[in-house]
């Protein structure tokens, strides 16, 4: 495989509703302008040893959230379940299930009713309830969503409409959106890195300065990254505030004289397991984008990998003439790769896009596969299409309105990226290949 230049090493598709122009307008300047409610599968059981709390969180991650409630609870992280990460930029509202057997936590609940502490300004815990088993991810029926788009004209709620009305007949472009690659998109180079048992390179992608790079990182964070190039790494984790623990605890292994390799194991698991899945997310953005580009995305060819949508489940399409009803009604969508060892395997023009976004990343997907292993992610096959349902668009005003629900694992603002076009169409990058993959000079 030819090497491709780090400065290359970029995917970028194009809109599926390239036709409609951007509805323009602006979004997302304060956090309820974008609200997230999670559709359960069921409501909790009403005993047993696990607290199920209903929280509302605004303008913070899913991980921090989830930290905090532990801490006020006593509970280890370990003992606490959430079924999807929701954006931290927007106000959400999800279960999260605590191990507390025994009455202490309603207690402590009851006291924070009262005013007393709970478990921070940005969480309000609205309803709690018992269940018996841990809350497990992806164990919900999919998110609603409500949207404000301030100042759009009435030709760019026309605009918006048709857009929209795209998305729901064909699928909305089932790509991971930006926040999945963290603040500074540098979370599926950090995932790359820990494959590979490059610890140095993870480290410089969660700490250097590389990842603040064309972002609009502050002060703090600049100087952090300058210090822990430096090796100061004490000065660099005096800068971290509480809520990057990752970073922190790396941080203060090195403080403490430790190698990169303990520096790593020091990150919290789940953190770890992120990075990986930022890594499956790139290439998957990147074949989608090329889908997208070809007008392929809700498409199915000979020797595709396509999912069911009842069951989840994957199997490789021969003659696509045999499954067009099925297509035509949602009930089976060509599918991209979930890198890792367990990845049906696509066959003919679906194999060969796959291989092609892979070779502009500059990735070498059976290493990078045999590492995600490793970090206990087996990989799998993800719809290219989220259907979108109970769509809604109102004005109020000078806003538009808008309300929808997506299945469990899509972005809302996928939806955005193409009624709104302030984005670029979906596209994948790692920009730090090169220090992970033993072509530094690349």
């Amino acid at each position: 495989m030819p090497a491709v230049p780090k400065s290359e090493r970029e995917v970028r598709g194009a809109y599926l509703t390239g036709a409609v122009p951007g509805c323009g307008g602006c979004g997302r300047e304060a956090p309820e302008d974008f609200v997230v409610e999670e559709i359960p599968l069921a409501p909790p059981g009403g005993a047993g040893d696990h607290l199920y709390l209903w929280v509302e969180k605004r303008g913070l991650p899913t991980l921090e959230a989830v930290r905090r409630l532990a801490r006020w609870m006593g509970v280890p992280e370990e003992e606490a379940g959430y079924a999807g990460l929701k954006d931290a930029r927007a106000v959400t509202r999800q279960w999260v299930s605590l191990r507390c057997p025994g009455r202490e936590a309603e207690a402590r609940l009851a006291r924070a009713a009262q005013g007393e502490s709970g478990p921070g300004g940005e969480i309000r815990v609205l309803h709690a309830a018992r269940g018996r088993a841990k809350l497990r991810r992806g164990a919900l029926r999919g998110n609603r969503f409500a949207v404000r788009l301030c100042g759009v004209t009435p030709e760019g709620e026309r605009h918006a409409r048709e857009s929209l009305a795209v998305l729901e007949a064909r699928g909305v472009p089932n790509g991971f959106g930006g926040q999945r690659f963290g603040a500074h998109g540098h979370t599926a180079e950090a995932g790359l890195a820990l494959a590979l048992g490059d610890d140095e390179a993870a480290l410089a992608a969660l700490l250097g300065s590389g990842r603040l790079e064309g972002s609009e990182a502050d002060a703090r964070l600049i100087e952090a990254a300058r210090r822990f190039e430096a090796r100061d790494y004490a000065g660099a984790l005096a800068l971290y505030p509480p809520s990057w623990e990752g970073e922190r605890r790396a941080l203060g292994r090195l403080a403490g004289g430790a190698s990169p390799a303990q520096a790593v194991r020091a990150l919290p698991g789940r953190e770890r397991m992120l990075y990986g899945s930022a890594l499956q997310a790139a290439w998957f953005n990147a074949c989608l984008a090329l889908r997208l580009e070809r007008g392929l995305h809700d498409r199915l060819l000979p020797g595709d990998a396509a999912v069911s949508h009842p069951s989840g489940k994957a199997r490789r399409v021969g003659d696509p003439a045999a499954e067009e009803e099925a297509l035509a009604r949602f009930a089976l969508s060509p599918a991209g790769p979930l890198l890792g060892e367990k990845v049906l395997e696509a066959r003919g023009e679906p194999a060969a896009v796959e291989a092609e976004a892979a070779r502009r990343l500059g990735l070498d997907t059976e290493k990078a596969a045999a590492g995600l292993a490793r970090m206990g992610l087996r990989g799998g096959r993800r719809p290219y299409r989220a259907r979108l349902t109970e769509l809604e668009v109102r004005r109020e005003g000078e806003d538009l309105r808008l309300g929808f629900v997506l299945p469990p694992g899509a972005y809302g603002t996928e939806v955005l990226r193409e009624a709104v076009k302030a984005e670029p169409p979906l596209g994948a990058r790692l920009g730090w290949i090169g220090a992970a993959g033993g072509e530094a000079g690349a």
